[in-house]
């Protein structure tokens, strides 16, 4: 802190933020893994579970391993493993009836609920307010969102 202006140096700030982001990030960690255990799921079947909504349409293999960043064939090693445990379900995809969809079932969208609110209820988060909570969304969205203009080149 420079002591003439009471003002915390740029560098030192960004430190500063760089090690509470860690400290966020194994506090979330460490939530997860009891929850993840309290469900019996890895993390990459909870992703699954997460990135597919109650009520969106069902995904096709290949849209669900954009949206996960992972090779097709781990979807289906994913789907299967879920399908097994009854908490997900393949149907014909309503745009192309060649390929298979996946969607939750009821027993997945209640262990979808679950798992959303073990990691809501014990992250760190929840000490802050609902107008703090949304402060924050706010402002870590627009710190990892590219402005158009750079994104475009500009």
């Amino acid at each position: 802190m420079d002591e003439a202006t009471g003002r915390v140096a740029p560098d030192h700030l960004a430190a500063q933020l760089a090690e509470l982001v860690f400290d966020v990030m194994r506090a979330l960690e460490a939530q997860v893994g009891v929850t993840l255990r309290d469900l019996d799921l890895t993390e990459p079947l909870a992703e699954v579970l997460w990135t597919l909504e109650p009520e969106g349409d069902p995904l096709p293999r290949r849209d669900l391993a954009a949206r996960l960043r992972c090779d097709p064939s781990n979807v289906t090693f994913l789907a299967d493993r879920l399908e097994a445990r009854g908490l997900i379900e393949r149907v014909v995809d309503g745009r192309d009836r060649r390929l298979k969809a996946m969607r939750l079932t009821p027993a997945g969208v209640a262990t979808r609920a679950r798992l959303l609110a073990g990691f809501a209820s014990g992250s760190p988060f929840a000490r802050l307010t609902v107008a703090e909570q949304g402060h924050l969304v706010d402002l870590l969205a627009r710190s990892v969102r590219v402005p158009r203009a750079a994104a475009d080149g500009a």
